[in-house]
C-alpha cells in the first residue's frame, strides 16, 4: 500500500455521496481462508498479486494483471466472506476480489468526511466485525460495513481526525484482541496499537532500527498466535514481532518480494504453514535451527543446491537429533573441509554447487558461544558457479579451540543472515573441530606461584607505611606462537585489605592500545561466577582491565574484626578470586607487550571519601584522578596530573620517575612470591629492615631478596 499519488475524485467533494457503479458478480470467493499472504504491488501501474509463503519468503505470482489500473491499496482479507478488499484508486472507491484476483469496484454512499478524504493505502478488513478500516494520516479512520453488498456506505470513525497524526503505510487486524496494529515508518519502527473505535494509537515501543535509510512496511498482517509480520518495501525483507509480547522486537523473519508500492493482506486465523519442500539445517537449537526459533531454511529448488542431493523437513532437527543420522541419507554433501582448522592459519574449503547464479554465505561460531555473530560471517555473499568452488577463510586467533558449528547458505539472495527463511537454495550445518599448536604458554611468575602486590593508600602523603592497605597476590599467563602473543590471562586473589578508604584493583597494558583487545570475547569470573560486564575500561588510549570498582564489596570480615587480614585473630581463610582471558583482536609482536608484571595498580573507589591530602589536590573527592602504580609506572589517562609533587609525592615525569618520595620510597611495591605483609600499623621498614638499602638503590642488587628476612613478631603470617 503506499507511494502512488493521489488521483483526484471525479466527481464534486460538495456531494454528500457518491454512487460508484459497478459489476459486483464476477468472481467467486477463496474457499477457504488461504495459509498465504497476499502481496499486492503496483508495477507499471498494473497492480500485481504475489502468494507469499512467510515461513520462507518463497512466493509465485498469482495474478499478473488485477483488471485495474492505478493501484490497489488499503488490502484486507475478509474472514467473513473470503474475498479481499481494498482501495482501487481507478475508480476512488472500495474493490473487491474474489479468487480470480480480478478487481471488482463496489459503489459506496461517502459521507462529506469520506468524500474529501481522497484514496487510501492503510486499510484492513476487521475479524469480529465485517467491516473495512482505511486511514489517512490527517484525515481520520474511515470505515464500510460490508455485510450489505446492495448498500455499502463509507463514514469517518468520531474523533478520528485528531488521533490521525502517526505515519504508516499498513495496518493489521490482531486475530483475537480487536485492535488494529502497525510499525510505523522511518529509521526506528515504532509498534503501535490502534483503537478502531477512535484511531487513538497507544506506542508499545521501538521494535526495529535502521543503520541505513528509513523501513517502509507496506504489507503488514497477522497470524493466529500474535505474531505481525511486517514486509519493507526496499529490500522485501519480511520481519515477525510478537505483539503480545511483554517485551516486543522484531527479527528478521524471511526474504519476500520488493517494490515500492507494496501492500498486503492475509487471513488472520490461517496458520503460518512450512510446506513440503522446505531444508532446514541440523545444528544444536541455540544456532537457530528449529522454526520456533526461527531456524534457517530455504525453499528447495531443483536448479540451486549444495553438493549432489538436498532433502525436506517438515522442521529443523537439531542435533544430536539430525535426520541425517536418523535416516542415513546425508545431504550434507556441498563443503569439503581438506586442510582443517588451525587457529590463526588459513583454511581451505570446497564448495561442490549444483546450479549457478548462487551466492554463498558462511559462519563459523569461532568463540564456541552456541550462537553465529555477526562478526563471525566467514564468507559474505560469494558468488558460486555450478561444479566444484574453491575458497580461502582465515582462522582468527581469537577464537576459541576445540568441537564447534559452521553453518553455510547457498541462495540467489546475496545477504542473508544465519537464520530466517530462503526462498531458495540449500542450507547446510557441520560440526568441525579447531586446533591450535605449536603456542608456547608463557607464566609469572610461575605455574603453580603468585606475585604479591603491595599497596599504601594515603598517597600523596607517606602515611603509616604499612603496605597493607591493599595485597593483591597474581598471576599472568601469555600465549605465544611465533613471537606473537595472541591473548592474556589474569588469575588474582585478595590477600589483605587494611584499609578505611574505599580502593578499586586494576590491571594497565602500557604502549597496547585499547583497540587492539577482542572486547566481545574478554571472559572473566569472580568467584568462579561468569561475569557478564566488560572489565576493558572506556575513554583509555591503552588497554585498562578492572577488576572491582571497590574491593571493599568482596570483604567478608570475622566477628570482631576491623580489616581483612592484617590484625592478630583475623585470619580468614576466604579470599575473593577473579580469572580473566582476555584475547587480542590480532596478534601483538612480544616487543611491544610490557614486561611482567605489567602495570596493576589501585584508584580511589568514585564517590567515596579519600582523605583531606587527597581531596585538596583535585578540589574533591578524587575517583579515578586518584592512581597508585608501583615506582616508575606512568599512569593512565584518567590520573590527575596535579597529584604530581604533591604533598610527599617526588614524581618526574621528565625523568620518567613516577610514585616515589623523595627518598625513592614508593607507595606500591611488587614481591615475586607469596610474601607476608606487615601487621595493621607496622611499617614495612621495620617489619623488613633490609628493605630500606633495597628501595635506595635503584639498580636492585642491594638485598634483592629484603622479603625472605622478617620480623616475625611484625608480620601476618597466616
Amino acid at each position: 500500500m503506499k507511494i502512488s499519488k493521489n488521483i483526484p475524485l471525479r466527481c464534486s467533494p460538495l456531494l454528500l455521496s457518491v454512487l460508484i457503479s459497478a459489476n459486483v458478480s464476477a468472481s467467486d470467493p477463496f474457499s477457504a481462508c488461504p495459509t498465504e499472504a497476499f502481496v499486492i504491488q503496483k508495477q507499471s501501474n498494473t497492480p500485481k498479486t504475489y502468494g507469499v509463503n512467510l515461513a520462507t519468503g518463497s512466493y509465485v505470482v498469482l495474478s499478473s494483471d488485477m483488471g485495474t489500473g492505478n493501484g490497489y491499496n488499503g488490502v484486507g482479507f475478509n474472514y467473513h466472506d473470503n474475498y479481499l478488499y481494498g482501495w482501487d484508486y481507478a475508480s476512488g472507491s472500495l474493490g473487491r476480489a474474489g479468487n480470480d484476483y480480478q478487481i471488482v469496484s463496489l459503489s459506496v454512499n461517502k459521507d462529506s468526511a469520506a468524500a474529501t478524504a481522497g484514496n487510501f493505502y492503510v486499510g484492513d478488513v476487521a475479524i469480529s466485525e465485517n467491516v473495512w478500516y482505511g486511514y489517512r494520516k490527517g484525515k481520520g479512520l474511515f470505515k464500510i460495513p460490508l455485510d450489505n453488498p446492495a448498500s455499502y456506505n463509507m463514514t469517518l470513525v468520531p474523533g478520528s481526525k485528531d488521533n490521525a497524526t502517526y505515519n504508516i503505510t499498513d495496518l493489521a487486524f490482531h486475530p483475537t484482541d480487536g485492535y488494529m496494529y502497525s510499525i510505523s515508518n522511518g529509521s526506528t519502527g515504532k509498534l503501535l496499537r490502534i483503537d478502531p473505535t477512535t484511531a487513538e494509537a497507544t506506542n508499545l515501543g521501538t521494535v526495529i532500527t535502521s543503520t541505513s535509510g528509513n523501513f517502509i512496511f507496506g504489507a503488514q498482517f497477522f497470524d493466529p498466535d500474535g505474531n505481525l509480520y511486517v514486509s519493507n518495501n526496499s529490500n522485501g525483507n519480511i520481519y515477525k514481532v510478537n505483539v503480545d509480547s511483554a517485551s516486543p522486537s522484531a527479527v528478521l523473519f524471511a526474504y519476500g518480494p520488493s517494490s515500492s508500492s507494496n501492500d498486503g493482506a492475509r487471513c488472520a486465523l490461517a496458520e503460518v504453514v512450512v510446506g513440503d519442500t522446505v531444508d532446514f539445517g541440523d545444528a544444536p537449537d541455540t544456532y537457530g535451527t528449529l522454526l520456533a526459533s526461527n531456524g534457517a531454511r530455504h525453499t528447495i529448488s531443483n536448479n540451486l543446491y549444495l553438493g549432489s542431493s538436498v532433502d525436506n523437513e517438515s522442521d529443523g532437527y537439531a542435533s544430536p537429533l539430525s535426520d541425517d543420522a536418523s535416516d542415513n541419507a546425508d545431504d550434507e554433501d556441498g563443503i569439503s573441509m581438506p586442510t582443517g582448522f588451525e587457529l590463526g592459519e588459513s583454511a581451505i574449503l570446497l564448495v561442490e554447487a549444483t546450479g549457478g547464479d548462487g551466492f554463498l554465505n558462511a559462519w563459523f561460531d569461532w568463540d564456541q558461544s552456541g550462537t553465529f555473530e555477526l562478526e563471525e560471517q566467514i564468507i559474505l555473499g560469494e558468488r558460486i558457479d555450478d561444479g566444484q568452488n574453491t575458497i580461502a577463510i582465515d582462522v582468527p586467533s581469537w577464537a576459541k579451540p576445540g568441537p564447534t558449528w559452521a553453518r553455510f547458505r547457498l541462495s540467489t539472495q546475496r545477504d542473508i543472515t544465519p537464520t530466517g527463511g530462503v526462498g531458495d537454495g540449500e542450507v547446510e550445518d557441520y560440526p568441525v573441530t579447531l586446533t591450535e599448536t605449536g603456542v608456547t604458554i608463557n607464566y609469572y611468575p610461575s605455574s603453580s606461584t603468585f606475585t604479591t602486590l603491595a599497596y599504601e593508600d594515603l598517597y600523596p602523603d607517606q602515611g603509616d607505611f604499612d603496605m597493607n592497605d591493599v595485597v593483591v597476590q597474581l598471576r599472568i599467563i601469555e600465549y605465544v606462537k611465533n613471537n606473537k602473543v595472541r591473548r592474556i590471562g589474569f588469575e588474582a586473589q585478595l590477600a589483605a585489605m587494611g584499609a578505611a578508604y574505599h580502593n578499586g584493583f586494576a590491571v594497565h597494558l602500557p604502549g597496547v592500545s585499547r583497540n587492539k583487545i577482542k572486547e566481545s570475547l574478554i571472559s572473566w569470573s569472580i568467584d568462579n561466577i561468569e561475569q557478564t560486564d566488560s572489565p576493558l575500561e572506556t575513554e583509555q588510549t591503552n588497554a585498562v582491565f578492572i577488576f572491582a570498582q571497590d574491593l571493599s564489596d568482596y570483604v567478608t570480615l570475622e566477628q570482631g574484626c576491623e580489616y581483612l587480614r592484617t590484625e592478630t585473630g583475623c585470619e580468614t581463610a576466604f579470599r575473593t578470586t577473579w580469572s580473566f582471558d582476555i584475547p587480542f583482536d590480532s596478534p601483538v609482536d612480544e616487543s611491544l607487550v610490557p614486561a611482567f608484571p605489567y602495570d596493576p595498580f589501585i584508584f580511589a573507589t568514585p564517590n567515596t571519601d579519600h582523605g583531606l591530602a587527597a581531596k585538596n589536590v583535585v578540589g574533591a573527592n578524587p575517583g579515578r584522578q586518584l592512581e597508585i602504580h608501583l615506582k616508575n609506572q606512568a599512569p593512565t589517562d584518567k590520573f590527575s596530573t596535579n597529584y604530581f609533587g604533591a604533598r610527599d609525592d617526588a614524581s618526574n615525569p621528565g625523568a620518567s620517575q613516577y610514585f616515589q618520595d623523595e627518598n625513592g620510597m614508593a607507595w606500591a611495591i611488587e614481591i615475586p612470591v607469596t610474601w607476608k605483609h606487615p601487621k595493621e600499623k607496622e611499617r614495612l621498614d621495620n617489619a623488613y629492615s633490609e628493605f630500606v638499602d633495597f628501595a635506595a638503590d635503584s639498580t636492585g642488587n642491594t638485598n634483592p631478596t629484603w622479603y625472605e628476612n622478617a620480623d616475625e613478631s611484625l608480620i601476618f603470617n597466616n
